[in-house]
């Protein structure tokens, strides 16, 4: 408090600082109160200069301002009403009587306060970059003397830097201090100021110099690290999210590099980024790279999707997706992609093609692998196989009986065999076997033949007598699919003969036929056979008997044997013929006797019913007359109710 007071007292008026002084020189007997003076530009200062010496002829101030002159006085005032002159050096001057004259120079500090200070950044402008290096600026207007300047940089409150000037100079100058900074991240709320000052010490005050305004600014730093950011996994049909932020100055912009899917929504804030997956699906695993960026700078880090229950999607597109061809055909298939690739190619084997279409003008290789490879955003590098078939129609297909020859026998099974010479690929082939139209068999193979093979396949069969001059063939079929081509090929036919034993007729010739006596009954024997069955009777050769193409008539009972043989068989149905009276006549009498009797009870019974139903009764007793036309009635049964009469003529009655 006592130093505010004494300060406000010296910039009114001058100040004496009354300096405990050693003693008088001893050769110049002169003592100056003050000592030292320090003195503000344009104020006044006075300082008393008197001696101990009695026998002097005078003393005085020399001085460009305030000069007294020779005095015979023991002591001599200089006084300045307005010290203006930067480099006055008073001195008061004693004349002894005897000797010679002597002088003490008294020191002058005259200072003047700065116009103003100042702060800025030297060469820059805007916002300081973090890690780089600035120069601050404080200018000091107009100030001196300046080896008693004091500059002193402020960071916050926190003193940073003090800074002094050793140039003697006097008169007042424009001074600059530099400060050399390096901002860090979130500096920008730091304030920096320059303060000066006078450190008149010890002759004076320590006189403050107008602050300098604060100087705030911005520190721009990029983004450092990715926060929140996770792996996730998630089960498929359920909803995730991946949160996404950093600091930075500027305010990080974020974007998202991931495979483009439909159901993800994407949504930035001021404070980051939420990326939400909807219905999670095998199209969403896979890698999330998050990037923050700014002006200066820019971080990313990567979070992988999984989806349990789902399988990995990878999105290259085969036109088409397989291929059938021919071996010795020209082949082309272009690989597309249905997001953003970062590269795509072809492979077979060992062999790299750089191109999205694969094409080959004669495909030769049986074993033949292509595939396309593709680089993903979020997925990564993924291949898709082309599936390609190499197909060769066979060069023959025919069909033969094993172990046998010639005509076939009813009922003996046989063995047939389709031969198909050099057909690829042996898992797409169908051996279809018929027997004129009639589909028979067909047989598939599971074993995996890509290069061309010879195949053979067997039918097992046991014709019957209806099979005779049947036609049967086999085909080899190439399934190829909806993509390829059906290829047909049939064997040439194949006709058999079937050998079969006689069968007998027995609807003609049954095996116990009735014969009435005096009457010859004919047997019939026929025999269905091939070759053509030969016909022979066997029976008692004392029968009466006679034979005729194949036929045999006989007159009486006993047992007949009716043989067929051919190459095959032989078969035979032994006849037995009864001997019966003949009745006919003694049933025709009896019939005829009974058709009479009916007749005669017919008649009788029909002459009753019309005699009660076809003649009434009428009877003529009080006979009442009406009004009818001819008068005439009757009562029916005596009773009161008029019947009309009518004369019947005889000829109108029949029986």
């Amino acid at each position: 408090m006592c130093e505010i007071i004494f300060s406000r007292i010296f910039l009114g008026f001058p100040l004496l600082l009354w300096m405990a002084g050693g003693p008088t020189h001893a050769a110049c007997p002169i003592e100056l109160n003050p000592p030292r003076v320090v003195v503000r530009y344009g104020d006044s200062v006075s300082v008393n200069c008197s001696t101990s010496s009695t026998d002097h002829e005078g003393m005085g101030w020399e001085a460009t301002l305030g000069d007294t002159g020779l005095e015979k006085v023991n002591f001599v005032i200089w006084n300045v009403e307005n010290l203006t002159d930067w480099t006055i050096r008073p001195a008061c001057f004693l004349t002894p009587k005897k000797g010679e004259p002597c002088s003490k120079t008294f020191p002058v500090i005259l200072y003047k306060t700065a116009d103003s200070v100042s702060i800025s950044p030297q060469t820059h402008s805007g916002p300081m970059v973090e890690g780089t290096e600035y120069q601050l600026r404080c200018d000091i207007k107009n100030v001196a003397p300046l080896r008693k300047l004091v500059v002193r940089w402020y960071k916050g409150n926190e003193t940073v830097k003090t800074e002094t000037f050793p140039d003697s100079t006097k008169n007042p100058m424009n001074v600059s201090s530099i400060h050399n900074i390096t901002p860090r991240r979130f500096e920008d709320e730091v304030k920096y100021r320059c303060e000066a000052e006078l450190d008149l010490r010890p002759e004076g005050p320590v006189v403050p110099l107008p602050v300098s305004q604060t100087l705030p600014f911005a520190v721009y730093f990029p983004p450092q690290n990715i926060l929140e950011l996770k792996d996730t996994e998630v089960d498929v049909g359920s909803p995730t999210g991946l949160n996404c932020s950093s600091n930075g100055n500027p305010r990080p912009e974020y974007s998202w590099t991931y495979h483009r899917a439909p159901n993800v929504k994407l949504k930035n804030d001021d404070g980051g980024s939420l990326l939400t997956i909807e219905q999670a699906t095998g199209e969403n695993i896979g890698s999330y790279t998050c990037h923050a960026s700014n002006t200066l700078g820019k971080v990313f880090k990567i979070a992988r999707v999984s989806v349990r229950g789902a399988e990995p999607v990878c999105p290259i597109k085969l036109i088409p997706e397989s291929v059938v061809v021919k071996y010795g055909s020209p082949i082309s298939v272009s690989c597309s992609n249905t997001t953003s690739v970062e590269e795509i190619y072809w492979t077979t084997g060992s062999e790299v093609v750089n191109n999205t279409t694969w094409s080959v003008l004669e495909l030769l290789d049986w074993d033949i692998r292509p595939g396309c490879k593709a680089t993903f955003q979020g997925i990564g590098r993924c291949s898709k196989p082309l599936h390609i078939t190499v197909y060769k129609t066979p060069d023959s297909v025919a069909i033969s009986v094993l172990r046998h020859s010639g005509p076939m026998v009813e009922g003996t099974e046989y063995q047939l065999q389709c031969d198909i010479q050099n057909i690829a690929p042996l898992q797409n082939l169908v051996v279809k076997w018929y027997k004129g139209n009639e589909p028979l068999d067909n047989v598939t193979y599971s074993n995996v033949s890509k290069t061309p093979v010879d195949v053979s396949d067997t039918l097992m069969i046991s014709p019957s007598r209806h099979d005779d001059g049947a036609q049967y063939r086999c085909r080899a079929e190439l399934d190829l699919g909806p993509e390829g081509p059906q290829h047909t090929v049939t064997s040439e036919p194949l006709n058999i003969t079937v050998h079969y034993k006689p069968r007998i007729n027995a609807s003609r010739l049954p095996v116990r036929i009735p014969v009435f006596r005096g009457y010859p009954e004919e047997l019939v024997c026929e025999a269905e056979g091939y070759p053509q069955p030969r016909i022979q009777w066997v029976f008692d050769p004392a029968k009466h008997v006679s034979e005729a193409g194949g036929n045999l008539t006989v007159f009486e009972a006993g047992l007949y044997n009716c043989t067929a043989t051919n190459d095959v068989a032989t078969s035979f149905i032994v006849v037995e013929v009864v001997l019966n009276e003949d009745y006919l006549p003694l049933i025709a009498g009896f019939v005829a006797f009974m058709v009479v009797i009916i007749s005669v009870i017919f008649v009788f019974i029909y002459s009753i019913y019309y005699k009660n139903t076809k003649m009434g009764r009428y009877s003529l007793k009080k006979a009442k007359l009406s009004s009818t036309p001819n008068g005439n009635v009757a009562q029916n049964g005596g009773r009161d109710t008029p019947l009309p009469m009518t004369k019947l003529s005889q000829p109108n009655i029949n029986f």
